[in-house]
């Protein structure tokens, strides 16, 4: 915190570069990185060799969950369906042929690894058949950073072949000439919460194996689809039909832009309610940048929680969806996100209440991390804190309302303490700030190189960004909504309804658009991705129609 004023002067001043570098040196958290979400293992499936396939078909039916593969070989039509199970914690995957005896194959556990870090491990994973129906794979999560990886993992697989022939041989199962086969996979860790590692996953997957021994496949297969359709039911979207509505989605995609497909936007409603139902329920992690579907061992973006728009744009369908449960997940990392935030709002920035940035992970990392042309989001906590009471609007839950409402005052007492006026002394803003990802282009602003990425890059480190301004806006006025319904703290309230009238006010630049900063400036990326300025309008309260 005692660097927190220079870096002030800095950015008021118009050295923006010298402000990066001096945040990157003393207010970044350390390491500047976070661990990575990595996949669990990999299933192989290998077929017997043929000459010919024929009518390939790849499906998900968002009715019931259920994904499947359907293809001919010599006259034999094969068929693989697959869903996930909440109820019974297994992946079911269900193999059928139009002839008895058809199916064979071997199917192998594989255990995955970051070549990008080593080409070489010890301890990271061991895989083993067991006995003459199964296979498992034991490990741990991989060192980084000088970071000892704390989880531990299993994975187990077993085979209910129907007719046929069934081994394993080591690592290797083997079915033969079966009429159908289900294989059932579950796995555990030994992850209890952000503090305590102390599970044991042995006994959870042994737990889980118990729970479904004797059970069918029909009978897995409907209590995860029944579980499933108990949410997605709940809702539905029905648009007019058109010409292309019947093709295969990538064509349809395609076709959309010459003939309009409205019912496009419904599929991709009712797709947006499946995916959130599937990665975040009630004691989960919530959905995160991959969802729960990440297949790499080092990630695009580490697969983290990216809450400068990613991790909140995932929650949007959980409303309109009427998916209440789904937002358990999100509800719980915020209020866990308190813990650290709390140490990070005094530790750099002198400040009170709680405060969290632009990325955390499983551990709940709340410091600025990446680097300062990221970090400087300080607003992340604000913006989960905004969507939560979203929540509420929907639900009208008044004990939901008062489990919240801790969270929006700490976040509403960093930001008294943080706002700092502007140069003129006219209106109230943040100091450092940033417009996620975007550079300006004005004076200060240039490339260079960077040491703490270690690349020639630019700045985005500014004061008062317009998405800032626009989410405290939201923010101080669903924090007086709420303490009027219930009764909270006058002075506080008072305090927050005087800062919300002196926030810096939306702006029109010179070129007529919405400044997307303090000062009017240009972007130094012409094709920026990013529309951070446009908060206000959507998911915001701040601009109206």
């Amino acid at each position: 915190a005692e660097a927190l004023p220079e870096i002030q002067r800095l950015i008021f001043e118009g050295e923006p570069i010298k402000a990066h570098k001096l945040f990157g040196r003393k207010l970044m958290g350390y390491p500047v990185e976070q661990m990575k979400y990595q996949s669990l293992a990999n299933l192989h499936l290998f077929f017997p060799e043929t000459d010919e396939v024929s009518g390939y078909k790849r499906w998900l039916d968002l009715n019931t969950g259920i994904t499947g593969v359907s293809y001919t070989v010599n006259n034999v039509t094969y068929k693989r369906e697959v869903i996930s199970s909440e109820p019974d914690q297994v992946i079911l995957v269900r193999f059928t042929a139009s002839k008895a005896g058809s199916i064979s194959f071997r199917a192998q556990l594989r255990g995955c690894r970051n070549i990008a870090h080593s080409n070489y491990g010890t301890d990271y994973f061991t895989m083993d058949g067991v006995d003459q129906d199964g296979l498992m794979i034991n490990g741990k999560s991989a060192d980084y950073l000088g970071i000892e990886g704390k989880l531990r993992y299993k994975t187990q697989l077993k085979a209910i072949p129907e007719g046929g022939k069934m081994q394993v041989a080591e690592d290797i199962l083997i079915i033969e000439n079966a009429d159908a086969v289900t294989l059932c996979l579950v796995a555990a860790t030994n992850f209890v919460n952000y503090k305590d590692v102390s599970a044991d996953q042995e006994e959870r997957v042994a737990a889980y194996l118990d729970k479904i021994k004797g059970r069918s496949h029909e009978e897995m297969f409907s209590a995860a689809v029944k579980d499933y359709q108990k949410y997605f039911d709940r809702a539905y979207l029905n648009l007019p039909e058109s010409d292309n509505s019947y093709l295969p989605t990538d064509k349809r995609i395609a076709a959309n832009a010459e003939n309009p497909d409205p019912s496009l936007a419904s599929l991709c409603y009712n797709f947006a309610r499946y995916v959130l139902i599937s990665s975040s329920r009630p004691g989960t992690q919530p959905a995160n940048l991959q969802g729960i579907w990440n297949e790499d061992m080092n990630p695009a973006w580490d697969s983290k929680y990216t809450t400068n728009i990613n991790t909140e744009m995932n929650y949007w369908p959980a409303g309109s969806g009427n998916l209440w449960e789904c937002m358990e997940p999100l509800q719980t990392m915020v209020s866990e996100l308190r813990d650290q935030g709390t140490q990070v709002a005094k530790e750099h920035y002198g400040a009170s209440g709680w405060v969290f940035h632009q990325n955390t992970d499983l551990w709940r990392v709340a410091a600025p991390m990446d680097g300062p042309c990221w970090g400087t989001f300080t607003v992340g906590g604000a913006w989960l804190c905004n969507q939560l009471y979203d929540h509420y609007l929907f639900t009208q839950d008044r004990d939901y309302l008062e489990e919240i409402y801790p969270l929006l005052e700490g976040a509403v007492r960093f930001f008294l303490d943080y706002l700092v006026e502007d140069p003129e002394g006219k209106w109230l803003v943040t100091n450092p700030s940033t417009s996620p990802e975007n550079p300006p282009k004005g004076p200060g602003y240039e490339y260079f190189f960077d040491e703490v990425t270690g690349f020639y890059y630019f700045t985005t480190i500014c004061y008062g960004s317009s998405i800032d301004i626009q989410i405290l806006s939201d923010l101080f006025a669903n924090f007086m909504e709420m303490g009027a319904t219930l009764g909270q703290d006058p002075i506080l309230l008072g305090r927050a309804k005087e800062a919300r009238e002196r926030l810096s006010p939306p702006k029109i630049g010179k070129d007529g658009t919405l400044q997307e900063w303090a000062e009017d400036m240009e972007q130094l990326e012409d094709k920026h991705r990013h529309f951070s300025h446009l908060y206000g309008l959507y998911p915001g309260n701040v601009i109206s129609a």
